[in-house]
């Protein structure tokens, strides 16, 4: 029996080396089943279809719509929610092989471009038909150069954090015309409150009150980190988090 958490799961990546057939996802659900988990995320950048976008996943072994509903449906009689876990801001280096993306540098969209929100409504539209549950995991981590290329050169300098939280707004307003209930990672919200380091590096980190009160609230912080097997370590980065208003 799985106690003190209501959503108990795992989250398989699907987008780096090799996709997760659409039988073995299955298995795999069978297998969390047994278990008495009761969540699955599948984490695909860009291996998942979305109609209009012919190139996002290309001969990347992408799931089909058909593919995900099917899922969807079969975690479901299983009692397992399966939750779309996506990227809308990095992680996206795939697709720029493909000039029609808009691209800021490195892995990153460009923010404030008009085609960009047109994309994410689409990926929005998509996942909509295809998952019953209305979580959804934005991604946008390790956005690290954010603001600091195509983004510069058309905008001037801008805090990052004012590009993140800019950008996590039109998102937001996206998702939730389709109903969704926005969580993303965690880290950007720490680095850019925290001079770009994720830890507390022996010194208590203190977030400026003002800049966390004007961050969206409508979203779930997700805290990643495989990096310690010390206790304390999570404690204190835990205590931080607690500093901000979102759960």
């Amino acid at each position: 029996e799985i106690k003190n958490f209501s959503s108990f799961g795992v989250m398989v990546d699907c987008s780096r080396n090799a996709v997760m057939t659409p039988q073995k996802v299955k298995e795999y659900a069978d297998l969390l089943k047994k278990m008495n988990y009761n969540m699955l995320m599948l984490y695909t950048e860009n291996t998942y279809e979305i109609p209009d976008e012919p190139y996002f996943g290309y001969l990347r072994g992408r799931y089909t719509i058909a593919e995900m509903k099917e899922l969807d449906a079969y975690a479901a009689s299983l009692g397992i929610t399966l939750i779309p876990c996506i990227q809308t801001l990095a992680h996206l280096n795939a697709i720029f092989r493909w000039e029609q993306y808009p691209r800021d540098c490195n892995d990153i969209l460009l923010c404030g471009d008009e085609r960009v929100y047109t994309f994410i409504d689409r990926m929005f539209s998509t996942l909509a038909k295809c998952f019953k549950s209305r979580k959804v995991h934005l991604g946008m981590d390790e956005a690290h150069m954010l603001g600091r290329g195509q983004y510069l050169t058309l905008n001037g300098y801008k805090d990052p954090i004012q590009v993140f939280v800019e950008h996590l707004n039109r998102v937001t307003e996206i998702v939730g015309r389709y109903g969704f209930k926005p969580m993303l990672w965690g880290d950007m919200f720490y680095r850019l409150l925290n001079g770009g380091e994720y830890y507390e590096n022996g010194k208590k980190v203190v977030f400026d009150k003002d800049t966390v009160a004007s961050l969206p609230k409508n979203v779930e912080l997700v805290y990643w980190d495989y990096y310690s097997t010390d206790t304390a370590h999570y404690e204190k980065m835990f205590s931080s988090y607690q500093q901000f208003e979102n759960p």
